[in-house]
């Protein structure tokens, strides 16, 4: 089988800014969540309020584990928030939950 040196050419640059790309969205996640919302709304409650102003009544929202795992699933109609955005009332959680 043939190997061809000029891979690493694509693949280690395309990695090297995946990986900073994560880095700079925990650092900005860890520092903008120091700062509360003046709402003081949580990031569920948050994603509940633009779903409804949206419209959007078929969707719901669950709490899931992990740390910045949140996603949403069209097959089941979930928005499953990770406890640290699902609770907290800070800007960065109330930023991803209605990203």
């Amino acid at each position: 089988m043939f190997f061809d040196p000029m891979y690493f050419v694509f693949i280690i640059p395309g990695l090297v800014l995946s990986l900073w790309a994560s880095w700079r969205v925990k650092v900005n996640f860890k520092k903008y969540s120091r700062v509360q919302s003046s709402r003081g709304l949580s990031g569920a409650q948050a994603a509940a309020e633009l779903l409804q102003r949206e419209g959007i009544l078929d969707v719901q929202i669950v709490r899931t584990g992990g740390k910045l795992s949140d996603h949403y699933n069209p097959l089941t109609k979930k928005l499953a928030l990770s406890e640290e955005v699902h609770d907290s009332s800070s800007i960065a959680a109330i930023g991803v939950a209605t990203h």
